[in-house]
């Protein structure tokens, strides 16, 4: 049974936290916690299907906060060292981890089978799932038990310095919520209530929006070999410069492709039945799912993989550009399609299945080359 926690006044962040501009329903000063609650609870009677990340956006806060300041569940702040306590996980069984940016969500049932951490990265394998977890960008963290269509839903959240959530995990029906309860206790936080000192929103955008001139990336630069793979695999591949990397590389290692290359990728996998690896990330986390996918689905601009142990939501009109590129790595070459948005954030990126010692299927390496004969839009 959901708990329901009575909450001590007080503001929702420090004094000292820089205001956010952002919108109607902003008041000129911070609310407190009732008063947060008291618009969040209005907010969801009208829209009841609102994401938590979208409904603290329309209230001026972070969802760090929103999840701090709330009273209809049981939520209990946590406390570091991260490494240990996603090394806990296992305990749970099979959970759904959920890592999103802006525009794509991706949610992978598994278990966390192996843990590593080197120098501050943790690196998560499971069945068909692997996580790469960039601790020094985790702040803040909540464990939550809330009701849910139903049920009661248990969940583990970790959000960054401005209350931007970097990841999430989920249990499920046979997940073990003893050993849940057994975590949250180990690493709860010594002041529940103790406010948040978020900053303003740190995310650096200096990546410039694309352009169909290019003119000033002329592609006669060099790259280290494995350069643009070592890039892509840390918090800045998935933020900042990834599009002026791929303008310095020759026409024949990345090309520019029609905006929506990435869902007839996707489409064409599917029907072939290519196994793939699809990955998503924010400066925190990236997470990917290798294996098939099967049933896609296009719902308003969100296009979906709605599999078992996969799903992904990718909001199409938020795609500004998409590159197919083949990047040289110890293992071979590696062939991907990625996605970025109007400020240069990659979303979303997609290779080949293949193991760390083989190289990637011709069937994959086709199904990218077919991408340039198709007109963009």
């Amino acid at each position: 049974m959901v708990g329901s926690t009575g909450l001590q006044p007080g503001s929702v962040s420090s004094p000292g936290t820089p205001a956010r501009d952002t919108g109607p329903d902003r008041p000129d000063r911070r609310d407190t916690r009732h008063e947060l609650m008291t618009r969040w609870q209005a907010l969801k009677s009208d829209e009841p299907r609102l994401r938590a990340r979208d409904a603290a956006a329309r209230l001026g806060v972070s969802e760090a906060e929103l999840v701090h300041a709330r009273t209809d569940a049981e939520v209990h702040r946590l406390d570091g060292p991260w490494d240990r306590l996603v090394a806990g996980v296992f305990g749970l069984g099979p959970v759904m981890a959920l890592t999103r940016n802006d525009h794509a969500v991706h949610e992978k049932v598994g278990q966390f089978e192996q843990v590593q951490v080197l120098s501050c990265v943790g690196q998560v394998q499971g069945d068909g799932m692997q996580l790469r977890l960039f601790f020094p960008h985790w702040h803040f963290g909540f464990a939550i038990t809330e009701a849910f269509q139903k049920r009661t839903r248990c969940s583990l959240q970790f959000f960054d310095s401005a209350g931007t959530a970097v990841h999430k995990v989920y249990l499920r029906r046979r997940s073990d919520e003893h050993s849940f309860r057994e975590l949250v206790s180990e690493y709860r936080h010594p002041s529940r209530w103790q406010d948040l000192a978020v900053t303003d929103d740190a995310a650096i955008r200096n990546e410039r929006p694309h352009d169909d001139t290019e003119q000033s990336n002329p592609r006669n630069q060099r790259l280290p070999r494995d350069g643009t793979r070592e890039v892509a695999d840390t918090p800045q591949g998935w933020t900042i410069g990834r599009i002026q990397q791929l303008r310095a590389l020759p026409e024949h290692s990345a090309r520019r492709i029609r905006d929506d290359g990435f869902q007839i990728a996707l489409e064409h996998a599917a029907e072939a039945g290519i196994p793939v690896t699809l990955l998503v990330g924010n400066g925190g986390a990236l997470q990917s799912h290798t294996g098939s996918v099967r049933r896609l689905k296009q719902v308003g601009p969100w296009f979906n993989v709605l599999d078992p142990d996969f799903s992904l939501h990718l909001r199409s009109d938020g795609i500004a550009c998409a590159w197919a590129l083949q990047e040289q790595t110890c293992d071979g070459i590696v062939t991907s399609v990625e996605i970025f948005a109007a400020a240069g954030q990659r979303i979303a990126s997609l290779q080949g299945q293949r193991n760390p010692d083989q190289e990637e299927t011709s069937e994959w390496r086709a199904l990218a080359a077919s991408l340039s004969n198709h007109p963009r839009v």
